[in-house]
């Protein structure tokens, strides 16, 4: 169905970029990517919510953009002119299929990640109150439509009565509140979830904040309309990697360099602002900063980026990746009591006792090699 919305585009005259700047390619991407993704899930464990979930997703969004390409070209809404059967009917699917799509996405994926499961029995009833909201307001949709169909519901002349326009209104903010929720049951699963799952819903989690970003910027002219393209496949990127437990242990490093760069971006992106348009305003007005300004402020971020990354570095690390932090204060410590030691047997135990606490092996043993021979004699011209 999404290939086929494509082709409908096609013979719409719709061009590539008129196809993503009006969203349809939005909707395209994500009636693809979601069955894809769901059907590999299927493949592991065919009685998996979370891959019907995902399939159910691409069906409904399926229907919705390709019934928006061929109610225009069947109403003769488009540049075609053409003539083909059932556009009233297909103009009312298209009235009314994404709702579901987008209570699925929104609500159940955090809801069941990663096992298919809510958190908890008590988790129970926002299941059902999605399942509602995803079911209800659909219906009457659905028969509030029908009387509609025709031109005047892909045109969106705004005829409809003040009721049907907002029941659509209604069942999205009621699926907003819903998702809340959900991402509440998702921190709240990561709190009491052993170390395999907590890498799971980190991978799902920066997918999806890294989704959400992507989509808020849709809406921000052309430019905001070609960015919201990577919002699916990263939110399905963090899904899949971490449904299929794909290198888990690598979310760690990952966070914690976006955490790093994004922030030193942001406060060097800054500093390079008010360097150029504060102090270069106050040297040399006008609308042309001075190129000395230019040069100065260049050259003092330049070198502000070494020692401003060591200490983000340092703060992340402490703030979210407590125990790096504490290996590496340990050693720094120990380094600095190595220079007074002079006890080698007082040595080899707090070298023990270090390992102990920033490797945290099972066991350790120290093994010193005894001087003997040569090695002695040379070890007696170096004291």
């Amino acid at each position: 169905m999404a290939i086929a919305a494509m082709t409908l585009a096609g013979v719409n005259r719709l061009s590539p970029h008129e196809y993503i700047v009006d969203h349809y390619a939005i909707g395209t991407v994500t009636a693809i990517l979601y069955p894809l993704i769901g059907t590999l899930v299927l493949r592991l464990d065919r009685r998996s919510p979370l891959g019907w979930l995902l399939c159910s997703v691409g069906i409904f969004l399926g229907v919705f953009v390709a019934s928006q390409q061929y109610a225009a070209l069947a109403l003769g809404l488009s540049d075609a002119h053409g003539s083909l059967p059932g556009g009233p009917f297909v103009s009312w699917l298209a009235s009314w299929t994404n709702l579901p799509g987008i209570v699925v996405s929104t609500v159940f994926l955090p809801l069941l990640f990663p096992d298919g499961h809510v958190p908890s029995p008590r988790w129970r009833p926002v299941a059902w109150l999605a399942g509602a909201v995803a079911v209800v307001p659909t219906l009457l949709l659905a028969v509030a439509y029908w009387p509609l169909r025709g031109p005047e519901l892909i045109t969106e002349t705004g005829t409809e009565p003040a009721l049907v326009s907002n029941l659509f209104t209604i069942g999205f903010g009621a699926a907003l509140l819903l998702t809340a929720a959900a991402v509440v049951s998702l921190a709240l699963r990561f709190r009491r979830a052993r170390a395999v799952e907590r890498q799971q819903i980190k991978w799902f989690a920066l997918g999806a904040g890294a989704s959400v970003l992507l989509g808020a910027f849709g809406m921000a002219g052309t430019a905001g309309a070609y960015v919201e393209l990577a919002e699916v496949p990263l939110l399905l990127a963090g899904l899949s990697i971490g449904i299929f437990r794909y290198r888990l242990w690598e979310i760690d490093r990952l966070l914690n360099r976006t955490l790093v760069y994004g922030l030193l971006s942001a406060v060097l992106g800054g500093a390079y602002a008010i360097g150029v348009l504060v102090i270069g305003q106050r040297v040399s007005p006008g609308r042309d900063p001075s190129p000395l300004v230019v040069a100065a402020t260049t050259l003092a971020v330049a070198a502000l980026f070494q020692p401003l990354r060591r200490t983000i570095q340092r703060l992340v690390d402490r703030r979210f990746n407590r125990r790096r932090y504490d290996a590496a204060k340990t050693i720094d410590d120990f380094a600095a009591r190595l220079r007074q030691q002079v006890d080698l047997q007082a040595l080899g135990a707090e070298l023990l006792a270090v390992v102990d606490a920033t490797m945290q092996p099972t066991s350790a043993l120290l093994w010193l090699r005894p001087v003997r021979g040569a090695d002695a004699g040379r070890d007696a011209r170096r004291r």
